[in-house]
């Protein structure tokens, strides 16, 4: 949830096209409004407005704009409405103080009537403007830049990043308290940024910030310092592998689309991860301990439904899973030293998971096990162990081959442990491993292959639809809800997403001729969920299918397109499947309807804010 840049350079004047260049990796992050300030001379140059990165560029030309330094913001918005007067950067007191943030500030209602009543003129409704207010009051009281980004951090309460900086000095400052914060060294600039991504146009000599750390960022070198007590701490740079050209969309009119054909590859990488030596650790984490949890949000959510699944079927283990921002007040007060949290993040800066990730460690509540995509992230630093998904970035805003791989993730290790702990017979295990392994990069593309042009097709019959349903049975029952959040997202239309058996209980009431209703299933649950088709062809619904083909299943489809037909596999392999073909419709829908599914209103890649 947004995404700021601040750069100092030694003799570059073009700091506004480095500017927004490198922060146009980060159009993730925020698209409700943008502004860059730059520095030259000892004044600074501040020009912001609604609109995307490139929108905002076009009218005030920010690519143009001069100076050796400088800091750029893309708002996603949660305090103040997006309007011109809130977007980032902002002024202090006085146009010499410039800065932005991301994250939220708690206190901010209170603080900012503070600062008014001893005189500062807080010009905005936006939180990120009291960080620079915040500097700039202890900078009239200690009269020293570093001391003054120090000191106001204990002012600032909630999750936050910000960069901010003096027109008068060479310097920039950032500070790393809950949100995320990386820096770079390059041979004649330096950079901060919110995310990697928007490093690696500058530079891969890379410096990963913890909670409680700020840094000073000067044309040839970037320190780093202990929040507590100023404290310089030593950080050397490390060389990040990741290929820059991850986040250009190669070719695809949209990431969303490129991400979801990156799906085959996805699964050759994170098998290949999961089959190495770390693994026992990980394994050891889920031997060891007498209760598991899964704690996620949004999409990763869903594949923890997924999650459970297997746990039960292939390793005996009862999974309990929540909602981040539920898991304290259904679960907290179940845990003991004994148990084990499984905190899934494709950021790793989910704030409602660092929510309970902060809860277990200070109450020493048990081990915690990370899954995540971003390495240098909170939830890597700071769990026991992580996993990392092989994702590489995943730039579009709708989650596709994050999720994809965290089912992975889930299947293999249930069944490493099913195997380790008698549940299922070791030749079982192995032979369904060697499946994942060997046969789902193949399987995955070729649902791709198979499914694209049905679901182009069946999207341009829903693109008048506003309300439907996506129904699950068994282990598709995440796959269902994931299905469902796609189309909500990208579309703008609600899709209900919910267990097949519960639909009876109420929600049938809303079908009436043509009505349309989504179900994906496996062959060993259609006999089941064929009950439930009835139900609604009964009403004259129109029934749609995702799943392996089936005789018993062609009767309850009118056309072609309606019957989204997976590869034949193995029964586990087939709900990693199922949701190809719903990503595929939720993006051919969104682009019918003329959105831009990488984009998608109102919602944010990261969400750092409780």
């Amino acid at each position: 949830m947004c995404g700021i840049t601040g750069i100092v350079t030694e003799k570059s004047d073009n700091i506004g096209e480095l500017l927004v260049k490198c922060s146009r990796k980060l159009t993730y992050r925020g698209y409700d409004s943008v502004g860059v300030a730059a520095v030259r001379n000892n004044k600074v140059d501040l020009r912001k407005d609604v609109g995307t990165i490139d929108e905002v560029n076009r009218l005030l030309g920010l690519s143009t704009m001069k100076g050796d330094r400088g800091i750029a913001q893309l708002r996603w918005a949660t305090y103040g409405a997006p309007t011109k007067v809130n977007a980032q950067p902002h002024f202090g007191c006085q146009e010499v103080f410039y800065g932005a943030h991301n994250g939220n500030l708690h206190n901010y209602f209170e603080y900012k009537a503070e600062l008014i009543e001893a005189g500062h003129v807080v010009r905005s409704e936006n939180d990120g403007e009291l960080c620079v207010h915040a500097v700039d009051k202890y900078y009239e009281e200690t009269g020293d830049m570093f001391e003054a980004v120090r000191l106001s951090a204990q002012d600032l309460k909630g999750a936050y990043a910000y960069a901010v900086g003096r027109a008068d000095e060479p310097e920039i400052y950032a500070v790393k308290m809950g949100s995320s914060l990386v820096a770079g060294v390059a041979a004649d600039a330096t950079i901060v940024s919110s995310d990697l991504p928007s490093v690696l146009p500058l530079t891969n000599n890379v410096v990963y910030l913890a909670d409680g750390e700020m840094l000073v960022l000067t044309h040839n070198d970037v320190k780093v310092y202990r929040i507590a007590d100023g404290k310089q701490l030593e950080r050397s740079p490390q060389i990040s592998n990741v290929d820059a050209r991850a986040a250009e969309k190669g070719g695809y009119p949209h990431f969303m689309l490129k991400e979801i054909n990156e799906q085959p590859k996805i699964a050759q990488d994170v098998i290949g991860l999961l089959d190495r030596p770390k693994s026992e650790e990980w394994l050891n984490l889920l031997e060891n301990a007498s209760r598991h949890y899964i704690v996620a949000c949004g999409s990763s959510y869903n594949a923890s439904i997924v999650g459970a699944y297997f746990f039960n079927r292939l390793a005996g283990l009862p999974m309990l899973h929540a909602i981040g921002g539920q898991f304290q007040s259904m679960y907290g007060d179940t845990l003991n030293d004994e148990c084990l949290s499984i905190l899934v993040s494709q950021s790793g800066e989910t704030k409602d998971v660092l929510n309970v990730l902060n809860m277990i460690k200070k109450k020493d509540l048990g081990k915690s096990l990370g899954i995540l995509n971003v390495i240098g992230s909170t939830l890597m630093f700071q769990a026991d162990s992580y996993i990392p998904m092989a994702c590489g970035y995943e730039v579009s805003v709708p989650a596709t081959k994050t999720y994809f791989s965290q089912s992975i993730i889930f299947a293999y290790l249930a069944a490493r442990l099913g195997e380790r702990n008698g549940h299922i017979d070791p030749s079982e295990a192995k032979s369904f491993i060697k499946r994942l392994r060997t046969d789902l990069p193949s399987l995955t593309q070729t649902t791709i292959d198979r499914t694209g042009i049905l679901a182009r097709t069946l999207a341009r019959t829903l693109v008048d639809v506003k309300d439907l349903y996506c129904l699950g049975y068994g282990f598709t029952d995440g796959v269902a809800r994931e299905g469902a959040l796609k189309i909500k997202e990208i579309c703008y239309c609600h899709c209900e997403g919910m267990y097949s058996s519960e639909f009876k209980h109420g929600p049938l009431s809303i079908v009436t001729d043509n009505y349309p209703v989504i179900f994906v299933t496996t062959t060993e649950d259609s006999w089941m969920v064929i009950n439930h088709i009835n139900e609604v062809k009964a009403r004259h619904g129109r029934t749609i299918i995702i799943g392996e083909y089936e005789e018993s299943l062609q009767p309850y489809v009118v056309n072609k397109q309606d019957y989204l037909v997976v590869p034949k596999s193995d029964v586990l392999i087939n709900p990693i499947l199922d949701v190809i073909p719903l990503q595929l419709l939720s993006y051919y829908l969104s682009v019918d309807l003329g959105i831009n599914p990488d984009l998608p209103r109102n919602l944010s890649k990261t969400l750092t804010v409780d």
